[in-house]
């Protein structure tokens, strides 16, 4: 499990090494932002296997990788 490391999740991504994604969707709209993989991975299809909105608003979600 990797917490936040976009460098080391970029990395085992392409390696074919995550099987799933935790991510986290959070209630605000920015002007702007860096994307978490930049362009630098092909497309990846993600299944939705759970989703849990938090008390705040955050919205906890868990896929897995489509293969």
């Amino acid at each position: 499990m990797i917490f936040g490391s976009h460098g080391a999740a970029k990395t085992l991504l392409e390696l074919g090494l995550i099987d799933e994604f935790l991510l986290t969707i959070c209630p605000v709209v920015l002007g702007s932002g860096k994307s978490a993989f930049d362009g630098a991975v092909e497309k990846v299809k993600l299944k939705l296997l759970s989703s849990r909105t938090l008390d705040s608003g955050i919205i906890a979600t868990r896929y897995e990788l489509v293969k």
